[in-house]
């Protein structure tokens, strides 16, 4: 019998003299796809040669890979027969990865078991169970979780402030302690979330930045998600011969890339992720990176492996997230692919506009009618952009204009959106567009 050829799931080894080599392509194979097969007593190319197994020799490659292979892995080891000739399978699954074999660390490429390198132990690390930002403990241990409570609450579970409530949550360290989660979840903590909308195309000119911030990260996501609602304008298109309303942006897919980015964000270094909002597209910026062990491909079919696992199960009792694996198909079947960025542990989603939003809009329109001003009213604008508490009879006397003339050009610069009443005629003043 032939077992076929040798890949990135299964190696073949003539005999129990190559079990050290059998024993590297396991931690490889573990680190790559957290799955691994060895066979021994079968040829390069898969032809089943046998070999002679003794009494203890089932209990010596186990006791051989306890020593050899760190973290602990419990491999199934059984003795095959074919046509005569006896051989070993041993299989074995883990997803605590890295894993090592004799203290040094390998990574499956193809049939060949290649020393992983500083770069890919981090992504390793980052993928594994460990779950870091569970075992990382929290910067401040006065914690309170009012608001994580009220959404779990809204969700039909009640929370308490016990130690076996928070360590199921993964709020806890090992040791009892408050961890990263905890941090992320308390009522108030130090992570600030960013949208900054800049004028025309580019980041030359930013007009407008936004935090929301130092609060329950679930509330502060929200919080970004009605925003985004609020700003997501409809033009109704009559050219043809149906009326047809398009919004802005798909309400749906920024959803999924905008919890996604703060789901799957590296939060070991608490860097947060954010949104740039520019007159043609957002961006959502997420820190991290893919995990290591799922593919482009995976990916884009929604493949879910989740980068911080004790937090996915937060999202999903908190009613934000679940692990169906629709969210990138959700937005590559509006934007396609193309909506992706990877680059320098940076995962961005671009979400194009429709049409103009309302605030480019509006800044084009205030402008041109700045470019339109007569010299008279360039005079009573520069005086209320120097001072917008003066009133029209300093404007006047200022300005060297009749009173009456004063009052006709405060109506149309209003008109223009070039200035704004705030507050009541005796207290009140002029913003200044």
């Amino acid at each position: 019998m032939n077992l076929g050829q040798e890949n990135e799931y299964q190696e073949f080894k003539e005999s129990l003299s190559q079990l050290d080599k059998g024993l590297k392509s396991i931690s490889a194979m573990l680190n790559k796809h957290g799955e691994a097969t060895v066979y021994f007593g079968v040829k390069d190319n898969g032809d089943i040669c046998g070999l002679t197994i003794g009494g203890n020799t089932l209990m010596d490659i186990r006791n051989r890979i306890r020593d050899k292979i760190e973290p602990r892995i419990y491999p199934e080891i059984k003795e095959l027969q074919d046509e005569g000739r006896n051989y070993i399978k041993v299989t074995a699954k883990g997803t605590d990865i890295p894993y090592s074999a004799d203290g040094r660390y390998y990574i499956r490429v193809v049939s060949a078991d290649e020393q992983a390198d500083n770069a890919i132990l981090r992504k390793m690390l980052a993928s594994s169970e460990a779950d870091i930002i569970r075992q990382k403990e929290s910067p401040a241990q006065q914690l309170k979780f009012t608001t994580f409570f009220a959404l779990l609450a809204a969700n039909g579970i009640h929370p308490e402030m016990s130690e076996d409530f928070l360590w199921n949550y993964g709020l806890l360290t090992s040791d009892g302690r408050f961890n990263g989660n905890a941090y992320l979840l308390a009522d108030n903590n130090n992570i600030r979330i960013n949208v900054i909308t800049f004028d025309g195309l580019d980041k030359s000119v930013m007009s407008k930045r936004t935090e929301y911030g130092n609060k329950c990260l679930l509330a502060a996501m929200n919080e970004v998600l009605q925003y985004f609602e609020s700003i997501n304008t409809k033009r109704v298109d009559v050219t043809g011969t149906k009326r047809i309303e398009k919004s802005l942006f798909d309400q749906a897919s920024f959803r999924e890339a905008w919890v996604n980015a703060c789901l799957h964000n590296d939060w070991n270094n608490t860097l947060p992720p954010a949104v740039y909002v520019y007159d043609d597209r957002m961006e959502i910026i997420s820190y991290g990176g893919l995990p290591y062990s799922l593919s482009l491909e995976g990916f884009y079919h929604g493949t879910s492996v989740p980068v911080n696992k004790s937090l996915m199960t937060i999202f999903i009792a908190a009613g934000l997230a679940e692990q169906s694996g629709h969210g990138v198909p959700t937005i590559v079947s509006r934007y396609g692919e193309k909506a992706f960025t990877f680059s320098d542990g940076m995962v961005m989603v671009t979400i194009p506009f429709d049409h103009a939003p309302d605030y480019a809009v509006n800044r084009n329109k205030t402008n041109a009618a700045h470019d339109d001003l007569t010299d008279n009213q360039r005079k009573v604008y520069d005086l209320l952009k120097s001072d917008g508490r003066l009133s029209q009879q300093d404007v006047a006397e200022q300005s060297g204009l009749s009173l009456g003339g004063v009052k006709k050009i405060y109506a149309a610069l209003q008109a223009d959106g070039l200035i704004e009443r705030k507050g009541n005629r005796r207290s009140g003043y002029w913003i200044v567009k």
